[in-house]
Protein backbone atom coordinates (compact mmCIF):
# COMPACT_ATOMS: atom_id res chain seq x y z
CA UNK A 1 0.00 0.00 0.00
CA UNK A 2 2.80 2.45 0.83
CA UNK A 3 4.51 1.96 -2.55
CA UNK A 4 1.24 2.61 -4.37
CA UNK A 5 0.93 5.85 -2.40
CA UNK A 6 4.54 6.82 -3.11
CA UNK A 7 4.45 6.35 -6.89
CA UNK A 8 0.77 7.11 -7.42
CA UNK A 9 -0.15 3.75 -8.91
CA UNK A 10 0.24 0.02 -8.48
CA UNK A 11 3.92 -0.85 -9.09
CA UNK A 12 4.70 -2.88 -12.20
CA UNK A 13 7.40 -5.55 -12.38
CA UNK A 14 8.29 -4.94 -8.73
CA UNK A 15 10.94 -7.34 -7.43
CA UNK A 16 11.87 -5.88 -4.06
CA UNK A 17 12.72 -2.79 -2.07
CA UNK A 18 16.42 -2.05 -2.60
CA UNK A 19 16.89 0.92 -0.26
CA UNK A 20 14.96 2.13 2.75
CA UNK A 21 15.10 5.69 4.01
CA UNK A 22 16.26 6.47 7.57
CA UNK A 23 12.59 6.34 8.60
CA UNK A 24 12.29 2.71 7.47
CA UNK A 25 10.14 3.44 4.41
CA UNK A 26 10.83 2.31 0.83
CA UNK A 27 13.12 4.72 -1.01
CA UNK A 28 14.34 2.78 -4.08
CA UNK A 29 12.57 -0.14 -5.72
CA UNK A 30 14.05 -2.85 -7.90
CA UNK A 31 11.91 -3.52 -10.94
CA UNK A 32 12.35 -6.50 -13.23
CA UNK A 33 13.37 -5.67 -16.80
CA UNK A 34 10.63 -7.67 -18.51
CA UNK A 35 7.27 -9.27 -17.91
CA UNK A 36 4.75 -10.85 -20.27
CA UNK A 37 2.08 -8.42 -19.06
CA UNK A 38 4.10 -5.18 -19.20
CA UNK A 39 6.84 -5.89 -21.74
CA UNK A 40 10.24 -4.21 -21.47
CA UNK A 41 10.89 -2.06 -18.42
CA UNK A 42 14.50 -0.79 -18.62
CA UNK A 43 14.42 1.26 -15.41
CA UNK A 44 15.78 -1.16 -12.81
CA UNK A 45 16.14 1.25 -9.90
CA UNK A 46 13.02 3.30 -9.29
CA UNK A 47 13.10 6.21 -6.85
CA UNK A 48 9.94 5.91 -4.75
CA UNK A 49 10.65 8.22 -1.78
CA UNK A 50 8.27 11.20 -2.20
CA UNK A 51 10.67 13.55 -0.42
CA UNK A 52 13.58 12.70 -2.73
CA UNK A 53 11.33 12.72 -5.81
CA UNK A 54 10.21 16.24 -4.91
CA UNK A 55 13.75 17.47 -4.21
CA UNK A 56 15.10 16.03 -7.48
CA UNK A 57 12.21 17.59 -9.41
CA UNK A 58 13.24 20.96 -7.98
CA UNK A 59 16.78 20.42 -9.26
CA UNK A 60 15.42 19.53 -12.70
CA UNK A 61 13.27 22.69 -12.66
CA UNK A 62 16.36 24.73 -11.75
CA UNK A 63 18.15 23.52 -14.90
CA UNK A 64 20.43 20.81 -13.52
CA UNK A 65 19.85 18.54 -16.54
CA UNK A 66 21.27 21.22 -18.84
CA UNK A 67 24.24 21.84 -16.50
CA UNK A 68 24.99 18.12 -16.33
CA UNK A 69 24.84 17.86 -20.11
CA UNK A 70 27.57 20.51 -20.28
CA UNK A 71 29.67 18.67 -17.70
CA UNK A 72 29.34 15.44 -19.70
CA UNK A 73 30.40 17.22 -22.88
CA UNK A 74 33.33 19.09 -21.30
CA UNK A 75 34.71 16.71 -18.69
CA UNK A 76 36.22 13.50 -20.12
CA UNK A 77 36.74 11.91 -16.68
CA UNK A 78 33.12 12.53 -15.66
CA UNK A 79 31.91 11.24 -19.05
CA UNK A 80 34.00 8.07 -18.67
CA UNK A 81 32.58 7.43 -15.17
CA UNK A 82 29.07 7.93 -16.52
CA UNK A 83 29.67 5.52 -19.41
CA UNK A 84 30.91 2.92 -16.90
CA UNK A 85 27.76 3.43 -14.83
CA UNK A 86 25.56 2.98 -17.93
CA UNK A 87 27.41 -0.20 -18.89
CA UNK A 88 27.19 -1.60 -15.36
CA UNK A 89 23.48 -0.71 -15.19
CA UNK A 90 22.74 -2.64 -18.41
CA UNK A 91 24.78 -5.65 -17.33
CA UNK A 92 23.10 -5.69 -13.93
CA UNK A 93 19.65 -5.46 -15.54
CA UNK A 94 20.38 -8.53 -17.68
CA UNK A 95 21.19 -10.59 -14.58
CA UNK A 96 17.48 -10.67 -13.79
CA UNK A 97 16.67 -12.49 -17.03
CA UNK A 98 17.29 -16.16 -17.66
CA UNK A 99 18.94 -17.18 -20.91
CA UNK A 100 15.65 -18.66 -22.10
CA UNK A 101 13.85 -15.36 -21.34
CA UNK A 102 16.54 -13.39 -23.20
CA UNK A 103 16.08 -15.67 -26.21
CA UNK A 104 12.30 -15.32 -26.00
CA UNK A 105 12.56 -11.51 -25.95
CA UNK A 106 15.06 -11.55 -28.83
CA UNK A 107 12.67 -13.69 -30.92
CA UNK A 108 9.72 -11.49 -30.02
CA UNK A 109 11.46 -8.20 -30.83
CA UNK A 110 15.09 -7.39 -31.56
CA UNK A 111 14.29 -3.77 -30.67
CA UNK A 112 13.11 -4.71 -27.17
CA UNK A 113 16.14 -6.92 -26.70
CA UNK A 114 18.45 -4.12 -27.86
CA UNK A 115 16.93 -1.75 -25.28
CA UNK A 116 17.62 -4.24 -22.50
CA UNK A 117 21.18 -4.99 -23.63
CA UNK A 118 22.34 -1.55 -24.75
CA UNK A 119 20.43 1.13 -22.87
CA UNK A 120 21.91 2.72 -19.80
CA UNK A 121 20.49 4.22 -16.64
CA UNK A 122 16.73 4.55 -16.93
CA UNK A 123 16.72 3.06 -20.42
CA UNK A 124 18.60 5.91 -22.10
CA UNK A 125 20.06 5.05 -25.50
CA UNK A 126 21.89 8.37 -26.09
CA UNK A 127 24.26 7.90 -23.17
CA UNK A 128 25.98 11.27 -23.43
CA UNK A 129 22.69 12.95 -22.56
CA UNK A 130 20.67 12.93 -19.36
CA UNK A 131 17.24 11.37 -19.36
CA UNK A 132 16.03 11.53 -15.76
CA UNK A 133 17.80 12.66 -12.63
CA UNK A 134 15.54 10.49 -10.47
CA UNK A 135 16.87 7.28 -12.02
CA UNK A 136 20.48 8.40 -11.59
CA UNK A 137 19.92 9.14 -7.91
CA UNK A 138 18.15 5.80 -7.41
CA UNK A 139 21.04 4.01 -9.11
CA UNK A 140 23.58 5.85 -6.95
CA UNK A 141 21.71 4.97 -3.76
CA UNK A 142 21.77 1.28 -4.72
CA UNK A 143 25.13 0.91 -6.45
CA UNK A 144 27.16 3.89 -5.20
CA UNK A 145 29.00 4.55 -8.47
CA UNK A 146 26.87 6.85 -10.60
CA UNK A 147 28.53 10.28 -10.99
CA UNK A 148 25.27 12.09 -11.78
CA UNK A 149 23.53 10.42 -8.86
CA UNK A 150 26.43 11.35 -6.60
CA UNK A 151 26.21 15.03 -7.60
CA UNK A 152 22.46 14.99 -6.95
CA UNK A 153 22.91 13.25 -3.60
CA UNK A 154 25.30 15.99 -2.47
CA UNK A 155 22.47 18.47 -3.03
CA UNK A 156 19.53 16.60 -1.48
CA UNK A 157 20.38 14.03 1.24
CA UNK A 158 17.76 12.74 3.70
CA UNK A 159 15.75 15.21 5.78
CA UNK A 160 16.23 15.28 9.55
CA UNK A 161 12.56 14.48 10.02
CA UNK A 162 10.05 13.25 7.45
CA UNK A 163 6.39 12.31 7.56
CA UNK A 164 5.55 11.95 3.85
CA UNK A 165 4.96 8.21 4.18
CA UNK A 166 3.39 8.06 7.63
CA UNK A 167 0.37 5.75 7.74
CA UNK A 168 -2.18 8.56 8.15
CA UNK A 169 -0.85 10.34 5.03
CA UNK A 170 -0.91 7.11 3.06
CA UNK A 171 -4.47 6.25 4.06
CA UNK A 172 -5.70 9.81 3.48
CA UNK A 173 -4.19 10.00 -0.03
CA UNK A 174 -5.11 6.60 -1.44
Amino acid sequence: MIIKYQIGRQPENLSKIEVYCPFDKPAVLLTLPYSEENGVFPTSHWLSCPYLVREVAKLEDEGLVKKLSSIIADNADFRMKLMKAHKRYAANRLKYLSDSMKNKIKKKSLGMYKVLVESGVGGIMEKEGVKCLHTHLADFLVMGDNPIGELIWKQVDWPEDCHFCDQDNVEKNL
